[in-house]
């Protein structure tokens, strides 16, 4: 029956009643055996419309079954016949049904799907890949709330509080496992659009890459390795994964951030890859974008202050390691990462000299100097502060010397030698305020809130208040995610501070005009928040 028929024939005719008849006669189920029972079912007040409706169910249900037994060349045939009843509703399940088992759909009718809205949402996800492939407009559309989506998941874990007993402790980034995260929803879904799709894998990285040169969010570089490395575990030819040329190396990396630090034998492995990186080869700003991930560069930070304690305590100077010089190269490689990929040059930089031999003979003299503390410490004994060179602070405008001293604080303060914490902090604060260029290491300050607010009790009274006014009033003065993470540590930290120094902290930190809404809502919340406590 042609579309708006009906209505064609009421126009059309002066008998109503007679035009109903002959509607009905013509439109009626033509099975002789089936109209007696027809008044039975009026009497129990079943309409005629019920009854066509679980006529039709059944027969569509037959139909798929149908579907389900026919080759590549029969559902191509029934594709066919059937797809210019695809508007109909009752009958576009059969039609998406069919493509859904087609490996490959033509394109006439994937472009019909395109043009129309209401048919491209009701699309089964394959027969959407497909569309996909040859559109990335669409893809663009799909995957976009998606990844703004895991930017927000992340992001909530950096500045979250949650109650923990009765204290607010923070979760720690660094906390969740990979396997965790590459199960979460997000995840799932993005792996589940790409599948095995060799073009919409090449796209979702073409976006990723672009994403990260726009916002330089390393989060970004998060899920370039856990995409990869979720197919990997899916894909069991590994056919998709090896067309992507940094998979081994990826596979190795991922297998040290699950240990928490690169071994001899690994940085071994990564170095031979970034060997055979022809210059010029876009492999390396991939290869680059993969260190930047903040669970690779706290591994890698993780291994060179190993490898430094090392050769302390064998005393030995840094450039005398092998070892040490490949996970500096790993490091400067990630931390540059943004600036290969906006050059385009794809060329690695040199490994400045400096580093070698003068910042980290000096950070071996401090870390000598903090044993030496911790050693006086435990028999109760005075040890004199150190004084670090101008040379130390000035270095720190070197992402790999800023990201080494941050994370050996960080280190410091999970060993509870706190004082040694307190003195090393402050020369962060100077080498960041100092230069233009410094910038502290991504998750830095959100592991700094995590390990405070894990020994509140621990710290003296006076050793808090030289962290919180010689390193966190400082950065927040030139940092808004400073002064966000601070408000957060305060959350939690509040009570543990005399009133007196924290109503003069409260009122240094105070948000200015220039600052964003963000910064002026957090501030004003935390204020609340210390009134009802």
């Amino acid at each position: 029956m042609e579309e708006n028929y009906i209505e064609r024939v009421f126009e059309e005719t002066e008998d109503g009643l007679d035009t109903i008849s002959s509607v009905q006669d013509e439109a009626r189920v033509r099975v002789s055996s089936m109209h007696p029972a027809l008044p039975i079912l009026d009497l129990h007040g079943v309409t005629r419309t019920g009854v066509h409706d679980s006529l039709f169910a059944a027969l569509q249900a037959k139909l798929l079954g149908r579907v389900d037994e026919l080759d590549q060349k029969g559902l191509a045939k029934l594709l066919e016949k059937c797809f210019r009843h695809i508007s109909s509703k009752e009958l576009r399940g059969v039609c998406l049904q069919i493509m859904q088992k087609l490996p490959e759909v033509d394109e006439k009718y994937l472009l019909h799907i395109s043009d129309n809205q209401e048919l491209y949402q009701a699309c089964p996800i394959e027969v959407k890949r497909q569309i996909w492939q040859t559109n990335q407009g669409f893809f663009g559309e799909a995957v976009s709330p998606l990844l703004d989506l895991y930017i927000a998941e992340k992001e909530s874990i950096l500045f979250s509080t949650h109650e923990t007993g009765e204290k607010k402790t923070p979760t720690s980034f660094l906390s969740i496992p990979p396997k965790i995260r590459r199960q979460s929803q997000v995840m799932q879904d993005l792996v589940h659009m790409v599948r095995s799709s060799q073009d919409l894998y090449n796209t979702l990285l073409q976006f990723l890459r672009t994403l990260f040169l726009r916002t330089q969010v390393s989060h970004y570089c998060t899920l370039r390795a856990d995409i990869l490395m979720s197919l990997h575990e899916l894909d069991s030819t590994g056919r998709l994964c090896e067309c992507d040329p940094c998979h081994k190396f990826a596979w190795c990396l991922d297998a040290c951030i699950r240990a928490g630090f690169v071994d001899e034998k690994k940085s071994r492995e990564l170095y031979s890859f970034l060997e055979g990186i022809e210059p010029g080869r876009e492999t390396l700003g991939d290869v680059a974008m993969l260190l930047r991930d903040p669970y690779a560069l706290n591994a890698i930070c993780s291994s060179i202050l190993k490898c430094l304690t090392e050769l302390y305590e064998n005393y030995k100077l840094p450039r005398e390691s092998s070892e040490l010089e490949c996970l500096l190269r790993l490091l400067q490689l990630g931390t540059s990462a943004h600036a290969i990929m906006d050059s385009e040059s794809y060329h690695e930089t040199a490994l400045d000299v400096e580093l070698l031999i003068k910042f980290l003979p000096e950070l071996l003299s401090i870390m000598s100097e903090n044993t030496l503390r911790a050693i006086a410490h435990k028999f109760k004994e005075e040890y004199r502060p150190f004084t670090s060179s101008p040379h130390f602070v000035t270095a720190l405008s070197n992402p790999c010397a800023m990201h080494i001293t941050c994370f050996y604080a960080l280190g410091l303060l999970a060993k509870k030698e706190l004082k040694s914490f307190s003195l090393v902090l402050p020369l962060v604060a100077k080498g960041y305020t100092q230069s233009e260029s410094a910038q502290l290491p991504d998750i830095f300050l959100h592991l700094l809130v995590v390990g405070l607010l894990e020994y509140p009790v621990s710290i003296r009274e006076t050793t808090m208040q030289a962290i919180l006014r010689e390193f966190w009033l400082v950065c927040a003065q030139s940092s808004e995610t400073a002064l966000l993470h601070l408000c957060h540590l305060l959350w939690g930290l509040h009570s543990k501070i005399n009133p007196g120094i924290l109503e003069e902290i409260l009122d240094e930190m105070k948000p200015g005009d220039g600052q964003s809404e963000v910064a002026h809502q957090q501030y004003r919340t935390l204020m609340e928040h210390i009134e009802d406590s």
